[in-house]
């Protein structure tokens, strides 16, 4: 209570004395609105060191050799009609009341989808990249919306851009079914062009954003341009990516939807392999499993932990020319390539670190409290002064006290030492026998 007292009347003499003293008022007055203004931006100024906002740079480079994208390519329609009336279903599986007269005692599933999905001859007439037909690698998979797709990897990089160093694709088509379309789609192809280590999935969910998509007509013959953007992305709470995964984004994303499915209804489709469940061998559950898998496509992979990478290639693709194509057969004819070796490349980057950390802690001292480098050295001075050595000095006194109570109580127990001494001296002294000459003098 004694502290408290010295304080409020401390504080009283001070506001005493500035009220009497319009000077150091003013002074006072704007002493304390600068210290809280530098409070609050340092505040913000460590907030913003500890979590620092994310920046973006863009920039052009000009490679000397260029990678090309995948192309995955998916047929409409993507069933035979034919082969879909021989097992009594409509034209696409997406129709499921048409499995309750599907023969489950005579075939598979696996069965109906080889044979009614098309193979890579019936898919494709010719295909190459830089003129040669081994600079490709075709990779095939099955899925239910889009049937049986081909997907073509680039196996070379290509040190020139114009039409020649490019893909040339020639597809095939199938005069029975040029009569018959699922839905207002013509016949013809789904084309999807995108990074090659991604891959290709139909889910909505994963493949929004990082894929090209164009619909290439029967008949047709369409060139396009190719223009690459490289992202390097840094990973935050508000986006959350990895810098490195052994399995893609969009493929860890499809597996998810499809053990979300797989798990709800207790068997399989061929469209879904390496699960190791068997596939649906009745109409209810071959039923409950399309709908459920078509319900779920909107599922979000980063419920598996599946998250984008932090650096990605989007290829930007813009058609160049469109015209009529014709052949003896009905068939397309596709021309991919660049027109330029230029890319462009935006980078993430911290936009707040240690250097403007202390730029904006000297300019907010400086310019609101007047405080330098020597300022603020002769602040520390007095600070050490008033904590340390005022310590120092305190322990220093105690102990010198301390010393000084110690002698004082050594010489207090010397001096009564010495007088026990002298009067047990004086104790022990006998008187002189009588007859001495010590005696008769004293007698």
């Amino acid at each position: 209570m004694v502290s408290v007292a010295k304080v409020r009347h401390k504080l009283w003499y001070l506001l005493h004395a500035l009220c009497h003293d319009p000077k150091r008022l003013v002074r006072g007055i704007v002493l304390f609105i600068c210290s809280i203004v530098v409070m609050y931006q340092l505040t913000d100024c460590f907030k913003k060191l500890c979590n620092p906002p994310i920046s973006t740079h863009s920039r052009f480079d000009l490679n000397d050799t260029m990678l090309y994208p995948a192309i995955t390519f998916c047929r409409e329609p993507a069933y035979k009609s034919d082969i879909m009336a021989k097992y009594n279903l409509a034209m696409h599986p997406k129709y499921t009341n048409s499995f309750d007269r599907f023969p489950f005692d005579e075939a598979s599933l696996e069965q109906l989808f080889n044979e009614a999905t098309y193979n890579h001859s019936e898919f494709f007439i010719q295909h190459g990249l830089n003129g040669d037909t081994k600079n490709i690698e075709v990779m095939e998979s099955l899925h239910l919306d889009m049937g049986r797709c081909y997907t073509l990897n680039p196996l070379t990089k290509t040190k020139h851009s114009w039409k020649e160093a490019g893909f040339s694709i020639m597809l095939r088509h199938d005069t029975n079914n040029t009569r018959v379309s699922v839905g207002d789609m013509p016949p013809g192809w789904h084309v999807f062009i995108h990074d090659e280590t991604e891959g290709f999935a139909e889910n909505r969910m994963q493949s929004s954003g990082r894929v090209e998509y164009l619909y290439l007509e029967a008949n047709e013959e369409m060139e396009i341009r190719l223009s690459t953007q490289h992202f390097f992305m840094l990973a935050s709470y508000e986006n959350e990516c990895v810098e490195f995964s052994s399995v893609s984004s969009t493929r860890c994303g499809e597996i998810c939807h499809w053990k979300a499915v797989v798990d709800s209804v207790g068997c399989s489709g061929p469209w879904m392999p390496g699960l190791g469940i068997r596939d649906c061998d009745n109409p209810e559950s071959t039923k409950q499993l399309i709908k459920l898998y078509r319900q779920l496509e909107d599922l979000d992979g980063t419920q598996c932990g599946c998250f984008q990478p932090c650096t990605t290639t989007i290829y930007t693709a813009s058609v160049m020319n469109r015209k009529p194509f014709h052949i003896s057969v009905p068939a397309a004819q596709l021309w991919v390539y660049y027109t330029s070796k230029m890319v462009t490349i935006v980078e993430e980057f911290h936009g707040y670190d240690f250097n403007q950390f202390v730029s904006d802690l000297g300019g907010s001292l400086g310019f609101l409290l007047g405080l330098s480098v020597l300022g603020l050295i002769g602040l520390l001075e007095k600070i050490v002064e008033l904590v340390f050595i005022r310590r120092l000095l305190s322990e220093k006194r105690k102990k010198q006290a301390d010393k000084e109570v110690a002698s004082n109580d050594r010489a207090e127990s010397t001096t009564a030492e010495q007088r026990t001494n002298t009067s047990n001296h004086s104790d022990e002294v006998t008187p002189p026998e009588k007859g001495s000459p010590t005696g008769a003098i004293l007698s």
